[in-house]
């Protein structure tokens, strides 16, 4: 499985990544944020070997084409929906609040969330 390969590879890769900045730089919150990279990609090749493993994608074939993929259903999306834009302007009101004022995040947390449960609604 290609996709298989590309989460471990990558999650190998952010381990010795994480390993070279700590003993570099010493600094914790770095070496964390590296170390949960590595520990998300593992979490995911995880969950394609025990969930997806009869996942039947056309990348996995070793002499794929485009053409091979072509009208393949991937789920429905909405193309009119101000959600996006809305949900970008209240996570980036949470990334500004963390800086700026804690009151700001707060909004924009409640944003969020307000908005995921649009987007539940509107899935439906």
């Amino acid at each position: 499985m290609t996709g298989l390969r590309l989460f471990i590879s990558s999650a190998v890769f952010a381990v010795a990544i994480a390993t070279a900045y700590w003993s570099i730089a010493h600094e914790i919150v770095g070496t964390f944020l590296l170390a949960f990279m590595a520990f998300a990609l593992t979490f995911v090749a995880g969950y394609m070997i025990v969930a997806e493993r009869e996942a039947d994608l056309a990348g996995d074939l070793t002499d794929a084409r485009v053409a091979d993929a072509a009208g393949e259903l991937v789920g429905t999306y909405s193309t009119r929906s101000p959600l996006p834009l809305w949900t970008a302007l209240a996570i980036t009101c949470v990334g500004l609040g963390l800086v700026v004022s804690p009151a700001v995040a707060a909004l924009g947390v409640i944003a969020v969330l307000v908005l995921g449960a649009f987007f539940i609604v509107q899935s439906r």
